[in-house]
């Protein structure tokens, strides 16, 4: 499938997360296992919407764009990563720049936007470094290759009109540097994680425009947007500030 062979051949690429699933299938065997999963997967290519019924939203499909959905997302992340990163909803992949964007929904409650000025761009880093050093083990059992947070491109900065925070750090390794962008977007029951994933030429060119293209194709649905909390409502455990410092894994794409 060609969009599969793109997204094989794009350069490392990087992201932010979790925890492991406990019902995902081992890792393939081997290559012809592995590439045996990419060919099966439905990459959709119409521009139409697409529900995302974990999170009560939907993605308008951009025009020249693909996106993968539910189980085969999930998947899709696992195979190009070594580790697990649950909840997520979308994969959706550029055929201009080959850069793909991973949605990732994690329903922890109404995150209140007060605490943002207590972000610290300094610690935040460290612990992104710290978190990708100890997952490298995992990544290499898996056939991945390791790699590590080299530094901001741009530190934390927030939106309180969307109720989204950005931020972009460098990754690297012998093969290369790359860029990793996360959004978080606020919902009223919880949030996306929206990670635009390339090298860092390609981000440097159209990275941001094409994760804003992303996130404009993106809404809750009504009564679930940010704006439609209600007293009453379950209220994460944490602000804005601590769920964007705690977004500190790192995913990776196949080189």
């Amino acid at each position: 499938m060609t969009i599969i062979r793109s997204v094989l051949v794009a350069a490392g690429i990087a992201l932010m997360a979790g925890t492991a699933l406990a019902d995902q299938a081992p890792y393939p065997k081997d290559q012809a296992a592995l590439d045996k999963e990419y060919e099966a997967m439905q990459w959709q290519e119409v521009a139409q919407d697409y529900a995302l019924p974990a999170s009560h939203g939907r993605i308008h499909l951009p025009q020249g764009f693909s996106i993968l959905l539910g189980g085969d997302a999930e998947r899709f992340v696992y195979l190009n990563n070594g580790i697990e990163f649950p909840g997520t909803e979308a994969v959706l992949y550029d055929d201009n720049s080959k850069a793909l964007i991973d949605f990732a929904y994690r329903e922890e409650g109404y995150v209140k936007d007060d605490d943002w000025s207590d972000i610290d761009p300094v610690n935040f880093l460290a612990q992104m470094k710290e978190g990708q050093h100890a997952s490298n083990p995992e990544r290499v059992a898996n056939g991945q290759d390791a790699f590590e947070v080299i530094g901001w491109i741009a530190e934390p900065t927030y939106d309180s009109t969307t109720h989204v925070a950005h931020y972009v750090v460098e990754m690297g390794n012998e093969q290369g540097h790359w860029a990793n962008a996360v959004a978080v977007k606020l919902g009223r029951a919880g949030h996306h994680e929206v990670t635009w994933v390339g090298d860092l030429d390609t981000f440097k060119a159209s990275g941001l425009r094409t994760l804003n293209l992303a996130l404009d194709s993106h809404a809750y649905d009504e009564g679930h947007r940010y704006a439609d909390f209600k007293e009453g409502d379950n209220v994460a455990a944490y602000g804005l500030a601590g769920l964007v410092a705690a977004v500190a894994g790192v995913k990776l794409s196949r080189a």
